[in-house]
């Protein structure tokens, strides 16, 4: 997809789906093309193995295809109900394998992407990023993937969750703030071990 700012992003998207779903095979490609890096990112973000994030693109996909004809972009972006059927495609794989769904299934932490140094210098960082995250509830979790680790906005997410937009901004507020609590007191803590 196009650097686009996300005004113009979602113009664009909506174009193409209202062209796809009056039959044109080229605007649904484009919306594809578009699609498919969020997509497969976001999964690729939640799953294991890369040939099952595959297999549930093509799913996400395949979905989109058959009910083009209810999607209605005036309700919500394109780009997040691409991303809702991902998550429901990830939700439904999770209840298909073990017959029931995981908290942690759309929650996942993802591994980081940044590179060998970035890594080294950040590992113990992230690792206790990691370690507090799981502690909270897997809807919390979610709620601060969607919008840190896939970089969604509060009407997106509110769109994916079927929340109101001030209860995600407020949701994710005091889950920052506690995060941002424990971190401090987990710094103070350290910094009291180490001068003892």
């Amino acid at each position: 997809m196009p650097q686009l700012p996300r005004l113009l992003r979602d113009a664009w998207l909506s174009r193409l789906l209202l062209r796809s779903q009056r039959g044109d095979r080229d605007a649904f490609r484009e919306l594809y093309r578009a699609l498919y890096e969020p997509v497969s990112r976001y999964l690729r973000r939640r799953v294991s193995h890369p040939a099952e994030a595959e297999d549930l693109v093509g799913q996400v996909f395949l979905r989109l295809l058959e009910s083009l004809d209810r999607v209605d972009p005036r309700k919500g972006t394109v780009f997040a109900y691409a991303l809702s059927m991902a998550r429901n495609a990830l939700v439904d794989d999770a209840r298909r394998r073990t017959g029931r769904v995981p908290e942690e299934a759309a929650a996942a932490v993802p591994d980081s992407e940044l590179g060998p140094l970035d890594r080294l210098v950040g590992d113990e960082d992230a690792a206790r990023v990691r370690s507090e995250l799981a502690r909270l509830p897997a809807e919390t979790q979610e709620l601060l993937m969607l919008r840190f680790g896939d970089g969604l906005r509060f009407s997106e997410i509110a769109q994916m969750l079927g929340l109101n937009e001030a209860a995600v901004r407020q949701r994710t507020s005091r889950a920052v703030r506690e995060l941002r609590a424990r971190w401090d007191a987990g710094l103070a803590g350290g910094a009291l071990a180490n001068d003892g």
